[in-house]
């Protein structure tokens, strides 16, 4: 039996090194899947501007004749080849990452327990059957849609009226559905890890769960995180550090909370807690806040949304040190977080 490790390296353990481990396999399924097919429409879109400006002398200018129908037919070509397969390849590389985020999370979850513990944790970890059906219809549907509004968008009477501007417009449509396929990837993986998760707390006799954040989570994952539950219970929904996203009608919610999100549930006892020291749901809450005071964020989550978060993070005399609390109240009247957003 060995004593388990303090609080603030079991925070480092689930926060960086377990999340980053499946942040990995989220991001090579994305890869294979995915970016083939952006690139292609990417170069489509950079082409049929180019290839504009050639024939018609300016972005603005109208477009006619016969070299109008054959940059229509090139991009309808270019949405359609980039849409094509694209289930198969999302599920083929889904299944794959799945397995492994799962593989992963059971041993995660086991090191996890022991860190917290002391004590060696249950070998037997009833881990749900993976059903990709959800994703595979989401994906179909994406693929779908994609393939309808580009062939709306690419026909001659609405590029004529349209310009370029229906062209690329087409073309986008393509690359949305493609967006909708990795959303759906980066959800299931974090979907599957969260279940990997909740049976590894019953494994282990423990009742709770604590939410635990990326550093660099949006504002409502953050006001989640080192809140507790009831074991595969929901959390109350529509929380946020931002006032104007807070949403008192909301259903509860569990991780991932949104597209992209690598928030993620692990099991919790208070019995875990040593006398004396700062237990894990509050040194996740404390992190938390740390981050909304020095405004860690990724740069598509507006400015105006963290510097509400960190009005009414202040508002509420926070658990953080003076210091941070003076740099933050200073960031607060400047209306901008001067050492940047970005988690050093």
């Amino acid at each position: 039996m060995a004593d388990p490790i303090n609080p603030e390296e079991l925070l480092k353990l689930v926060q960086e090194k377990q999340i980053t481990a499946i942040q990995r396999i989220e991001e090579r399924a994305v890869k294979a899947a995915t970016e083939k097919r952006f690139k292609a429409i990417d170069d489509a879109i950079g082409s049929a501007t180019s290839n504009w400006v050639k024939a018609f002398g300016s972005m603005s200018a109208e477009g006619t004749g016969s070299p109008l129908d054959g940059l229509i037919r090139s991009a309808l070509a270019a949405s359609n080849s980039a849409l094509k397969g694209l289930e198969g390849s999302v599920i083929g590389a889904l299944s794959e990452a799945v397995g492994a985020a799962v593989t992963t999370a059971r041993a995660q979850g086991a090191a996890y327990v022991e860190g917290a513990t002391g004590k060696a944790a249950a070998t037997k970890v009833a881990v749900p059957a993976v059903d990709l059906s959800e994703e595979r219809a989401a994906v179909k549907a994406a693929a779908a849609d994609g393939a309808k509004e580009s062939k709306a968008l690419l026909r001659r009477p609405v590029v004529e009226r349209l310009g370029l501007r229906g062209i690329l417009g087409g073309l986008r449509r393509a690359r949305n559905a493609i967006g909708r396929a990795k959303s759906t990837i980066a959800n299931s993986v974090n979907d599957n890890v969260t279940k990997t998760m909740r049976a590894t707390a019953t494994a282990n006799k423990a009742e709770f769960e604590v939410w635990v954040a990326e550093r660099d989570a949006c504002v409502n994952c953050l006001k989640y995180a080192g809140q507790i539950v009831k074991k595969g219970q929901d959390w109350t929904g529509g929380q946020s550090w931002d006032p104007n996203q807070v949403d008192k009608n909301a259903p509860g919610v569990r991780p991932p909370l949104h597209p992209h999100c690598r928030c993620r549930p692990v099991p919790w006892n208070p019995a875990w807690a040593k006398p004396g020291e700062v237990s894990l749901p509050e040194a996740i809450s404390r992190e938390a806040q740390r981050s909304v005071a020095r405004g860690f964020s990724l740069a598509s989550e507006s400015n105006a949304s963290r510097i509400r978060a960190l009005k009414e993070l202040l508002s509420g005399n926070p658990d953080l040190p003076k210091t941070v609390v003076e740099r933050a109240q200073r960031d607060l009247r400047r209306g901008e977080f001067a050492r940047g957003r970005a988690v050093p």
